[in-house]
């Protein structure tokens, strides 16, 4: 059997270079795969921060209590407290004590528009009056 010293080497090199390539393309599809996880991630995180300053806001609240007969709907002119984006507090002064109840802070969407589920099947649409 008659092996070329000349076409030795390249084949030696040749080996190494598709291995090379190899490991470049895995390097690449990784590469592509984790920026592709890192842009999911940055569109969950909002763009923005909160427009709405901490204290009393003046607002419209609609509510509305479900389960009893008849439904109790109404409207009325009022102040909430902000802080952190979030209703935390409604100045009831004007309502039946039958339509008030406890609720967890929620948040404030761009609009400045809030939906809190009370406890009792008590509903608060509230719409913050922007000045």
């Amino acid at each position: 059997m008659h092996i070329n010293v000349k076409i030795a080497p390249l084949i030696y090199l040749s080996n190494y270079l598709i291995k090379c390539l190899c490991i470049i393309f895995f390097m690449g599809v990784c590469a592509e795969t984790s920026a592709q996880t890192k842009k999911n991630i940055e569109y969950k995180t909002p763009n923005f921060g909160c427009t709405f300053e901490d204290g009393p806001f003046k607002a419209i609240i609609k509510v509305e209590q479900k389960g009893q007969q008849p439904k109790n709907n109404l409207e009325f002119s009022t102040y909430v407290e902000i802080q952190g984006c979030q209703v935390i507090h409604i100045d009831f002064d004007k309502i039946d004590k039958e339509l008030v109840a406890s609720f967890k802070p929620t948040d404030i969407d761009d609009s400045g528009n809030v939906i809190i589920l009370a406890d009792r099947g008590i509903k608060y649409e509230i719409h913050l009056i922007l000045p």
